[in-house]
């Protein structure tokens, strides 16, 4: 399953991993900078951990998405995604993910891992 993301989306979302000077340095969350301007263009955005990620036998990636504050999503994941999700889950790292809309594998836009 491939997610095709839109140049002006691309665009935006290169933007917001630009070179950007924040005051927060909170090392457990999202800097409000970064958080307000992911809002600001129009995405949603979740922290929370990978429940699992593999593959089928028919090629798809599979991985479940929990909230840290509850409920979860379960989904196939473009291949970009699901190596940061297996990544996530083999380091145990905590994980911040974009999307157009509820964070299902076909509206990512991007995935980030917590240290």
């Amino acid at each position: 399953m491939t997610t095709q993301v839109s140049p002006e989306v691309s665009a935006v979302i290169d933007g917001l991993t630009a070179d950007r000077r924040v005051a927060s340095t909170d090392v457990f969350g999202v800097p409000q900078e970064i958080a307000s301007a992911v809002e600001a263009a129009g995405f949603q955005s979740f922290i929370g951990t990978i429940a699992f990620a593999g593959q089928n036998s028919n090629g798809s990636f599979s991985v479940q998405f929990n909230v840290q504050n509850g409920g979860g999503f379960s989904s196939a994941w473009p291949q970009w995604a699901f190596s940061l999700a297996k990544d996530a889950v083999l380091a145990n790292k905590r994980v911040w993910v974009g999307s157009n809309g509820d964070p299902f594998g076909s509206n990512l836009v991007f995935v980030l891992l917590f240290p």
